[in-house]
């Protein structure tokens, strides 16, 4: 009776049991040396999300200098355009979650006004 009972139990979850093959895996080495098999089980889409990493930063963003604040504005504007140009340029292998040139302040005396900004980013990173 207690092995039908032990039966029952057991095999059905054999039944549901998966398996891995994980011949043909070069395992060989020195002794200091290990070998890592992960198994995972789950939507691609999570396994492909446990392979990056967010990052964030700053960068400071100015103008050239201009005779008026309305030029140093547009100066300010021409620089943001720049820098987020050339940052998505060199990160084409990273994936940009947000990127922002923030708020200008400009100061100056007139015929010398310009424009500056503290730049923020966020980028996910691939982890290798």
């Amino acid at each position: 009776m207690i092995r039908l009972l032990f039966a029952t139990l057991v095999f059905p979850a054999f039944a549901l049991a998966q398996s891995v093959d994980v011949n043909k895996i070069e395992a060989g080495g020195s002794q200091d040396e290990t070998t890592t098999i992960e198994i995972r089980k789950g939507k691609k889409a999570d396994l492909k999300n446990a392979t990056w990493e967010v990052s964030d930063g700053e960068a400071d963003v100015s103008g050239d200098t201009a005779a008026t604040k309305g030029d140093a504005e547009k100066a300010w504007k021409k620089a943001c355009d720049d820098w987020k140009k050339e940052f998505r340029a060199d990160n084409k292998e990273n994936k940009i979650i947000n990127i922002s040139c923030g708020d200008k302040t400009c100061s100056g005396e007139a015929g010398s006004k310009v424009c500056n900004s503290k730049a923020k980013y966020k980028i996910k990173t691939r982890v290798e």
